[in-house]
């Protein structure tokens, strides 16, 4: 390899991704990365080269990911901190893939009355509560309808659903920007039946005082979704299967999971949240099918109603089909793919910013201690997570894809009252866990989404080195890896 043209290579590709950042539509979202971070980043790629100048393109990036530490970070999070009983990892460009597993999708199941183990191995094809990451569905189907001029963004919600009677002044953009909060008066799963779930819904209307940091709702997406039936006369979940899965070959992506297929998905069962006086509420409704969100619950999920925000399931094979589907501009033109990222939200209010959100996704953000894509993609990137452990990551530009699938809550205490804190357990690894009123020990996964941004960065750092590989040392052969971690 001839050092001089890879040196060549490695400055032209740094300029590009410089240019790629500054791609966003908010000047505060470039620049966030430096020309020295980017060196930082890619230098690793000629060192590899440089010390094993015969080795050719599966080797150097089999160097790349084990200098990167992923195999030990992964390790950590799955086997000493148990964050999570089991995670699949699946990212990098169209030529070249990394999938990432470790641990289990089930710990435990209820027999007789009593929790006995029963793993069950993280796989390919498990199947994942996808949760918010269904927002995604939902953004997708307003462009769809918008690109076929069915409808106008800048519309109130009332011109096509009459029944939300307090958002006369509230438009479909603000919802799909995260623009305006929105609020019911009654929780939506505090409802006896989905009719009446459908009533307090109809009665949403804009919190009063919109002066806030963070816009993120689940209301937005649950709306949004009456507005594509009505449009399409179709049931949501009808047009999201006709217009989404069907056009990009999801062959794995339900609503109400098949019988035949319940054995693959991911379980969930019996996460735990800590009262303010130690004792715990756990739930075993929540077997595998069944979403652990319990708006979509309440709203009709177990009986085909598609909620909008949450409630579908997938693999990480049909999820990567759709961000490759997104980038090459088929499920959406490249206009309306690029216009996901546009925000119409965050601003510098007393030196601190708020969230900057796309439509229905996160972007970059300019505070760090924010949930946030990472700074190095482009200006276009987004990022879709859902709170039983999913992330879909898609960069448009620099055509990177990224997929995490998790049973993160099974088994595990995902929320634990302040109150309670000074009671949680920390050993030597970092793995945190509380005693429950039986004498029970058991793990607590509420930092899931913080540490989880770890595997994300380093994943995320290992695509953008192997495409920079891809422009040294060209070929068209496409290369995926699987990797086992026992």
């Amino acid at each position: 390899m001839n050092s001089i043209k890879a040196q060549y290579i490695y400055n032209k590709y740094i300029n590009e991704l410089l240019n790629n950042q500054n791609m966003a539509s908010s000047p505060v979202l470039q620049d966030i990365f430096t020309r020295e971070d980017y060196e930082e980043l890619l230098k690793p790629v000629l060192k590899v080269i440089k010390e094993n100048p015969h080795a050719n393109l599966t080797t150097l990036r089999f160097l790349l990911f084990k200098r990167s530490g992923l195999k030990e970070i992964i390790d950590n999070f799955v086997k000493l901190t148990q964050i999570t009983p089991g995670v699949i990892l699946d990212f990098g460009t169209f030529k070249t893939r990394d999938t990432v597993l470790c641990g289990n999708s089930q710990e435990y199941v209820m027999e007789n009355g009593i929790l006995v183990p029963k793993p069950k191995a993280i796989e390919q094809d498990t199947i994942f509560d996808l949760a918010s990451t269904s927002k995604l569905f939902t953004a997708i189907s307003i462009l769809k309808l918008q690109e076929v001029g069915l409808i106008d963004v800048f519309d109130p919600i009332t011109k096509y659903v009459p029944e939300f009677r307090n958002l006369n002044d509230v438009s479909i953009y603000d919802l799909l920007k995260f623009r305006v909060m929105i609020v019911t008066d009654k929780r939506v799963d505090s409802a006896k039946n989905k009719e009446e779930a459908e009533q307090i819904l109809f009665g949403v209307h804009k919190r009063e005082d919109q002066n806030f940091t963070n816009a993120y709702t689940d209301m937005g997406a649950m709306t949004l979704r009456y507005v594509v039936e009505r449009v399409s006369k179709m049931s949501f979940k009808e047009f999201v299967q006709s217009e989404i899965f069907n056009q990009v070959g999801m062959k794995d992506t339900y609503l109400n999971v098949p019988q035949e297929k319940l054995d693959r998905v991911a379980n969930e069962n019996y996460s735990t949240i800590i009262k303010s006086d130690g004792t715990e509420i756990t739930r075993y409704d929540n077997i595998p099918g069944t979403p652990h969100d319990t708006k979509a619950l309440s709203i009709g999920e177990l009986d085909g109603i598609a909620p909008g925000h949450a409630g579908f399931f997938s693999t990480k094979d049909d999820m990567i089909k759709l961000g490759e589907s997104l980038i090459k501009g088929e499920v959406l033109k490249k206009e309306s793919v690029a216009s996901i990222s546009d925000t119409a939200t965050g601003f510098k209010d007393d030196n601190k910013y708020t969230y900057f959100y796309g439509s229905l996704v996160y972007l970059k953000q300019p505070d760090p201690k924010f949930l946030s894509v990472y700074p190095p993609l482009s200006g276009r990137s987004f990022m879709s997570p859902g709170f039983a452990g999913t992330t879909l990551c898609v960069d448009p530009i620099n055509e990177i894809t990224l997929f995490i699938g998790s049973s993160r809550l099974h088994n595990r205490i995902y929320q634990i009252h302040p109150n309670q804190r000074k009671n949680i357990k920390i050993d030597e690894y970092n793995k945190k866990t509380f005693i429950l009123p039986n004498g029970e020990e058991k793990v607590i996964c509420a930092d899931y989404t913080k540490d989880k941004e770890v595997l994300v960065k380093l994943a995320l750092d290992l695509s953008l080195q192997y495409q920079l590989l891809e422009k040294i040392m060209p070929t068209d052969k496409e290369m995926h890896l699987v990797r086992e971690l026992n």
